[in-house]
């Protein structure tokens, strides 16, 4: 289940199910929820930072009781599943910032998996990138097409801020423009071809680059990915904090 597709307003009855007649718009006989189709088996929350507040108590109790009660219904339904929950948002962040229950959070994170970013696991991308032009050719019922050197080499030096789901995104463009069976530069996206660094600056240059210069790239493109936060920028840097807030004034990288 992708929590980031699902509309607010129907969250409930998509998760939980529903009765006859619960509201506007519900179907005559009632509906099961997911958690009752994954009765048996496993249900996957995708997304799970952006499930609503108000439907986390909710979701809490469900597993804690291992019974489910549909909206407009009034006898709670046995269901026995596992759930597993993937994010890429910090769960802990948003506790602090009381957008995500605390109980919850901890009965799901029982056992926690850190996949590390494309941008950190780049022998990977070679590898990905014929899975998904593989997968995108046979979708759209054409030729596979290979891939040139010098996209080849793009797309392996690109950071993948959006990670897999934008190299997907970007093999898909790249699939549908290909009309000679070659994958080309042409045929990337713009912003992967030509990116810029928070400033509006080019990220890459065919000339050399100085150390400074690397330095502020770098210190910039880390506040960018922790949302400007300090703490985790410093760490994610391997800096002190009041070593990071110098080097934040000294290049002038306003947060």
């Amino acid at each position: 289940v992708d929590g980031g597709t699902l509309q607010e307003t129907l969250f409930e009855s998509e998760l939980f199910g529903h009765e006859r007649g619960a509201f506007t718009g519900a179907e005559r006989k009632g509906r099961p929820g997911l958690i009752e189709l994954a009765h048996g088996g496993t249900l996957f929350l995708d997304e799970i930072g952006d499930m609503p507040l108000e439907l986390q108590p909710v979701l809490l109790r469900v597993l804690e009781s291992k019974k489910v009660r549909r909206v407009g219904g009034k006898r709670y339904i046995p269901v026995d599943f596992r759930v597993i929950c993937a994010t890429n948002k910090d769960l802990r962040a948003m506790i602090q910032k009381g957008t995500f229950r605390e109980a919850l959070y901890y009965r799901l994170a029982v056992l926690k998996l850190q996949i590390p970013p494309l941008r950190e696991r780049r022998e990977d991308i070679g590898e990905l990138v014929k899975y998904f032009i593989n997968n995108i050719s046979a979708k759209m019922g054409c030729r596979c097409p290979t891939v040139s050197p010098q996209a080849m080499e793009i797309i392996q030096r690109y950071d993948w801020p959006g990670n897999v789901r934008q190299l997907e995104n970007a093999l898909v463009c790249a699939v549908s423009t290909a009309a000679k069976g070659v994958i080309e530069v042409k045929h990337l996206p713009e912003d992967i071809v030509h990116p810029v660094s928070a400033g509006g600056e080019p990220l890459w240059n065919r000339t050399p680059m100085s150390l400074k210069e690397l330095e502020k790239m770098a210190i910039a493109q880390a506040m960018r990915q922790t949302g400007n936060n300090v703490a985790q920028a410093a760490e994610m840097l391997q800096i002190g904090k009041s070593t990071l807030y110098k080097k934040l004034k000294l290049y002038d990288i306003r947060y």
